[in-house]
C-alpha cells in the first residue's frame, strides 16, 4: 500500500498547474492548488470587452514547436485542437515605409543552415550583412554550454557587434527575435540568454520555430481543458483563495495559511511570480535569506496588448501575422480571424492584435497616444482600415515577465534550493528558458521531479508519463 503524502501548490499559473498535475498523476501525492484570483492562468489571462463581448488576451500569445514541455501539458489536458501549427516555419517581415516584404523560412538544409536560403533572399538586409551573419551562426552552433553561460555579464548587442554585426542587422533580425522572445532589447539582454534562444530555437531543430496559434482566448483553455484535467486527476482546486503566509517549524515549512484557515502539508511548492514568492519567503526563517537576497535583485519587464476591432473584414483570409521593420511600438501585427476556430460572434468582423514587447518606456504613454500610434502605423499597410475601425483596446501589464537583463542568471534560484519542506517553481527558476510558457511548465516539472525523487531526469528530458509533443503532420493537432 502506497502511503500518500500531502502537497500544497501556491499559484494557479502554468507552473503551478504543471507541478500539481504531475504530482497528482504519480499516485503518490494528494495535491491542493491555491489561486488568489477567481480563475486559473496567472499572468496568462483574458478580459471580456463589455461593448463587444469579445474575450481579449492581455497580450497576443504564440507558442512554438520547440516548447516540448508546454505542448506535453496541452496534450495531457486533451487541448490539442486549441493550437494550430505551421507545417513549415514562415515568418513575415514588412517595412511599412517602403512596402517591402520578406520571409524567413526553413529549407532542406540541415540545421543550423536551414534558414540560410531565406536569409539570402531577405530584402531588409544588405548582402554584406547577410554574409556576416554566417560567422555568428557558426559561433552559436559550436558554442559549449560553459562558453554560453560565461556570456551572462555581456550585452547581446555588444557580443553581436564584436562579431561583425551591423546596427541594421541587429535592429532588423537579431533584435527582433530577442524582443519578441525575451521581452527585452538586444542592448539590455544577457548574451547568455539570447544565445540560448538562437541555439535552441531559430537555429535548432529544423521545425523548432514553427509557430503555433491559439484558436481560443487563453482563459478558455485554462477554465476548460486545464481545469478539467486537474479536477479529473484529483487535484483539489481553491480559487479566490490567497495564501498570506507560510507555516514554519524548526526551519521546515509545514504548510500555508489564508486569512481564515491553516493547511498543513508535507511539501509546499511556491509557483508564484518572484516578487510574491519573495514576500512570502521573507516572513519565513534563516533558511530563506540567501534566496530572498537573489530575488531582491530580480526585475520585471512589461508588455502592452493592443486590439484593433473592426466592423468589416479588409484583410486577406490567409494573412496570419507580420513583423514590422523599424517600428518601435507596433512591432508585430496578428490577424486573430485567421487563428480562431469560429467566426466572430459579434458586430466585430475583423480583429487585429498587436503585442508590444519590452514596453517599459511606453507605459507612460496614454491610451489615446498608443491608439494614435496604432492607427498611424496600420494605415501605412492597410490605408482603408480607418473606415471600419470601431475601437482600439489597450491592456498594460507592468510585471509581465521577469527580466533576462545582463547578469540576471546568477539571481535565478535553483529548483532544488535547500529549503526543508518547500520547493520553488515559476518562469524565473534557473532552467535556461526565458519568461515563456515553456519556461513556466519546465519549472513545474522540475519541482515535481524533485518531489518524486526521479533520478536522472533533467529539464531537457520529456515528462515520461505524458504524451509526446507534436511533430509536423500530427493529425491530433490543428494545422494551418
Amino acid at each position: 500500500m502506497i502511503l500518500m503524502r500531502n502537497a500544497i501548490v501556491v499559484g494557479g499559473g502554468l507552473a503551478g498547474i504543471t507541478a500539481a498535475l504531475a504530482l497528482q498523476d504519480s499516485g503518490k501525492w494528494n495535491v491542493k492548488l491555491f489561486e488568489a484570483r477567481k480563475h486559473l492562468g496567472g499572468r496568462v489571462s483574458s478580459i471580456r470587452d463589455p461593448e463587444t463581448g469579445l474575450e481579449l488576451d492581455n497580450c497576443q500569445h504564440a507558442c512554438f514547436r520547440v516548447y516540448d514541455h508546454f505542448l506535453q501539458l496541452v496534450a495531457r489536458c486533451n487541448a490539442q485542437k486549441s493550437i494550430k501549427f505551421q507545417q513549415k516555419t514562415m515568418i513575415s517581415f514588412t517595412n511599412p515605409a517602403s512596402g517591402d516584404i520578406g520571409h524567413i523560412y526553413d529549407s532542406n538544409l540541415k540545421p543550423p543552415n536551414h534558414m540560410a536560403k531565406s536569409i539570402l533572399k531577405f530584402p531588409h538586409l544588405r548582402f554584406k550583412e547577410k554574409l556576416s551573419m554566417r560567422k555568428v551562426v557558426k559561433k552559436l552552433s559550436k558554442m559549449t554550454e560553459e562558453e554560453r553561460i560565461k556570456l551572462d555579464d555581456t550585452s547581446f548587442e555588444e557580443w553581436l557587434i564584436s562579431n561583425g554585426q551591423s546596427k541594421n542587422s541587429i535592429d532588423t533580425f537579431w533584435g527582433f527575435f530577442v524582443l519578441a522572445a525575451l521581452n527585452i532589447s538586444a542592448k539590455k539582454a544577457s548574451a547568455a540568454q539570447a544565445a540560448f534562444l538562437f541555439r535552441r530555437g531559430i537555429f535548432g531543430k529544423f521545425d523548432a520555430f514553427d509557430v503555433g496559434a491559439f484558436s481560443h482566448h487563453l482563459s478558455h483553455i485554462f477554465e476548460n481543458d486545464f481545469e478539467n484535467a486537474l479536477n479529473e486527476s484529483g487535484v483539489e482546486i481553491h480559487k479566490s483563495t490567497k495564501i498570506n503566509s507560510l507555516k514554519w517549524e524548526n526551519n521546515t515549512c509545514i504548510g500555508a495559511s489564508t486569512s481564515s484557515n491553516e493547511f498543513n502539508a508535507d511539501l509546499v511548492i511556491m509557483a508564484t511570480p518572484h516578487h510574491i514568492a519573495n514576500k512570502l519567503l521573507k516572513s519565513g526563517n534563516d533558511s530563506t535569506i540567501n534566496i530572498c537576497e537573489k530575488l531582491d535583485n530580480m526585475e520585471y519587464n512589461s508588455l502592452i496588448g493592443i486590439h484593433g476591432l473592426y466592423s468589416k473584414k479588409f484583410i486577406d483570409e490567409d494573412f496570419h501575422f507580420t513583423a514590422l521593420v523599424h517600428e518601435p511600438i507596433i512591432q508585430i501585427v496578428f490577424n486573430r480571424n485567421f487563428e480562431l476556430n469560429d467566426d466572430l460572434d459579434s458586430n466585430i468582423h475583423q480583429w487585429l492584435s498587436v503585442p508590444v514587447s519590452y514596453a517599459d518606456e511606453f507605459l507612460k504613454l496614454t491610451n489615446e497616444e498608443l491608439k494614435e500610434e496604432y492607427k498611424k502605423v496600420i494605415s501605412k499597410i492597410w490605408p482603408e482600415h480607418s473606415e471600419f475601425l470601431e475601437k482600439v483596446v489597450i491592456i498594460k501589464s507592468p510585471k509581465a515577465t521577469f527580466s533576462t537583463q545582463i547578469g540576471s542568471t546568477k539571481y535565478r534560484p535553483k529548483s532544488n534550493e535547500n529549503i526543508p519542506g518547500l520547493m520553488l517553481c515559476g518562469d524565473y527558476i534557473d532552467n535556461n528558458w526565458p519568461s515563456t510558457m515553456e519556461g513556466s511548465v519546465t519549472s513545474g516539472l522540475m519541482a515535481a521531479a524533485n518531489a518524486l525523487e526521479i533520478k536522472g531526469w533533467n529539464n531537457d528530458d520529456l515528462w515520461t508519463n505524458w504524451p509526446n509533443p507534436p511533430r509536423r503532420g500530427d493529425e491530433a493537432w490543428g494545422t494551418f
